[in-house]
């Protein structure tokens, strides 16, 4: 039994000297990825992802510092963490709904479990040198930002809007989700458009 796990660790260390740099981290995190669809987040660990990259534990550790850097780096390749640029509708409200939906659309695509996974563990003192929602949230309000330009130019906003204010609409969305653990839909984006964030930015005629 001994000789066998020495044989084995010997065809282990083969398999990582072949497989470097990009190559390898494209293995782990295709094995990452497969792993997280079939046990989900709350279940993800890196014995399991090592068990079907076949590699050790110590492989993934030297990438990632936990799950939470792990998914991450799922999510950065794959090019699901920042939305598009701001859709140019004509209208502010328009422009909002887009962005909003977008930004409900790009958690789903995530997966809410994930989403939620990620802001738990980060909740729980999982450090990340990525932080995903906290990423998505700056793409969001420099997004909203030109939207709002374009709506002052317009003479349909108010110029100097506090950025707590412009950050609103994103907090509110991220902030029922984690209350709902749901996706959220169009009916409550236009909701909190109109009766919470248009008010505060539209000027008056």
């Amino acid at each position: 039994m001994r000789a066998l796990t020495k044989s084995a660790q010997k065809a282990r260390a083969i398999r990582e000297t072949r497989r470097r740099g990009e190559v390898l981290e494209d293995a782990l995190l295709q094995a990452a990825s497969e792993e997280l669809m079939t046990v989900g987040y709350s279940h993800l660990s890196f014995k399991g992802v090592a068990a079907r990259a076949h590699t050790s534990r110590s492989v993934l550790a030297r990438r990632w510092d936990n799950r939470v850097e792990m998914v991450l780096a799922i999510l950065r390749k794959n090019g699901s963490v920042f939305a598009d640029k701001p859709a140019d509708t004509g209208s502010l409200r328009g422009d909002m709904l887009v962005l909003l939906q977008r930004y409900a659309q790009r958690l789903d695509d995530i997966g809410i479990d994930v989403a939620l996974g990620i802001m738990n563990d980060c909740l729980s003192g999982a450090a990340a040198s990525f932080d995903l929602q906290e990423n998505m949230r700056a793409a969001n309000l420099t997004h909203t930002k030109i939207i709002i330009a374009r709506a002052v130019k317009r003479g349909e906003a108010h110029a100097n809007i506090p950025e707590s204010v412009l950050a609103l609409p994103i907090e509110l969305v991220r902030a029922q989700l984690m209350i709902s653990g749901k996706s959220v839909d169009t009916a409550y984006l236009a909701e909190l458009l109109d009766n919470i964030f248009l008010p505060l930015a539209i000027k008056e005629n």
